[in-house]
């Protein structure tokens, strides 16, 4: 054997390892990477996409890139680079935020087709999930009861909670990862049994609905809430013999509840029941205004958008909200601000792909009745891609780097229960 032949195989053998080592580690690491620093949360997307497409081209593997999904986000990618980008205000900011992108869903192709394709993987990313997640819960919670957490941080006001997060954002990520979390009743054999999985699936939505409450986080609040109800929903078409534990669950949550706005009245004021006062009001409150201004934004320019990324230019430039006294930031409304930035166009190719990721995660599940993985499916995807919920940060950066976890979990375990139905 010559010695290009040697170093061929040498080449190789370090290149084997090398992935061999990120398969074994990273799923551990995940939460870590992706929940406390936005540039981490980046510079680990782009890392995972670029090695996956390494190991695509490697393997010439390339069935990944067929799924509808991923083909509906390359149209909507092109969309942006080649049409809606030259018509924008700020064609450079545009086409820089409008290439990168296409990280996002590579990520979660990455994550669905090579770093979470297996059993094992998965679990030990359940457990390091929970753990993580468990640990944003205590140092919250304890800046809630003491005025601080373990690192310093102070609420932002009496009845909103930082965390270990230096904004005001706890609910907001809880709310993307805890849902995932309770996959860990189907993966871990020890949660097997129908019991274990409907006191665990219980406690960890009690939990939940704590900490949303204690956060002072509306919306998180309201969809975490939401999302229980449907977890619940599916956990009782899937153990039909066991209907009275869980409702009885259902009313211990209910209880706790009652028990928070009674014990609580000034987070209840801001948690809830201001959230009356906004509905009975809305056209006139903040987040009313906001809707009107990005609707005011899309009538400007209804089929092709501002461009990618230009909201906040546009609503300053056209004084959307000089009248109220407010700022620019996002209207609030993930497709209201896709309307106003990409046009019809673009909202409706968004749309329709993201109909399609939702029929490729829940077709499969839905067949095979399994209809308690099939709900966590539909919540996590849709706590995600809620319209009153995050903003343009989902397609760019915040806490995108989560949303597009949620979507490569779901079409990891679609895969998965699809593979085990064929």
């Amino acid at each position: 054997m010559n010695h290009a032949d040697t170093s061929h195989i040498d080449h190789r053998k370090v290149s084997h390892k090398f992935l061999s080592g990120l398969e074994r580690y990273l799923p551990w690491l995940l939460p870590l990477l992706l929940i406390f620093s936005r540039s981490i949360a980046d510079l680990t997307v782009l890392t995972v996409g670029l090695i996956f497409l390494f190991i695509s081209f490697q393997h010439k593997d390339w069935v990944w890139a067929k799924s509808k999904w991923f083909t509906l986000n390359i149209l909507f990618w092109l969309y942006l680079l080649c049409i809606n980008t030259p018509l924008s205000i700020n064609p450079v900011d545009s086409l820089i935020h409008a290439f990168f992108y296409i990280r996002w869903p590579l990520f979660a192709a990455a994550l669905a087709y090579w770093l979470l394709n297996d059993a094992t993987r998965q679990r030990h990313f359940l457990i390091a999930l929970v753990l993580v997640s468990a640990f944003v819960i205590f140092d919250t919670s304890l800046q809630y009861i003491t005025g601080q957490d373990l690192f310093g941080h102070t609420k932002v006001s009496p009845t909103r909670l930082t965390g270990p997060f230096s904004r005001p954002i706890p609910g907001i990520m809880m709310l993307r990862v805890l849902f995932i979390g309770l996959f860990l009743t189907v993966m871990l054999q020890q949660l097997s049994t129908p019991i274990r999985r409907i006191l665990f699936t219980l406690s960890m939505l009690c939990v939940g609905l704590l900490f949303m409450f204690i956060t002072g986080e509306r919306m998180a609040l309201i969809l975490f809430l939401s999302g229980s109800i449907v977890v619940l929903t599916g956990l009782l078409l899937e153990q039909r013999i066991h209907q009275a534990q869980i409702l009885t669950g259902l009313l211990l949550m209910f209880g706790i509840s009652i028990t928070l706005i009674l014990f609580n009245p000034e987070t209840a004021e801001r948690s809830i029941y201001s959230i009356y006062e906004k509905l009975l009001h809305f056209a006139d409150s903040d987040y009313g205004m906001v809707f009107r201004a990005a609707f005011a934004a899309w009538q400007h320019a209804p089929f092709f958008g501002h461009g990618f990324h230009s909201y906040t230019m546009v609503c300053e430039q056209m004084g959307l909200l000089t009248q109220w006294g407010m700022q620019c930031s996002h209207p609030h409304n993930l497709y209201l601000q896709i309307a106003a930035e990409n046009g019809l166009i673009g909202l409706m190719l968004f749309v329709i792909m993201l109909g399609s990721l939702y029929f490729k995660a829940l077709y499969p599940l839905m067949l095979a009745k399994q209809w308690f993985v099939a709900s966590l499916s539909f919540v996590v995807l849709s706590v995600c891609f809620w319209p009153l919920i995050g903003g343009i940060s989902i397609l760019n950066n915040g806490v995108a780097a989560l949303v597009w976890l949620g979507v490569g979990w779901v079409i990891s375990i679609s895969k998965m229960s699809s593979n085990s139905t064929s």
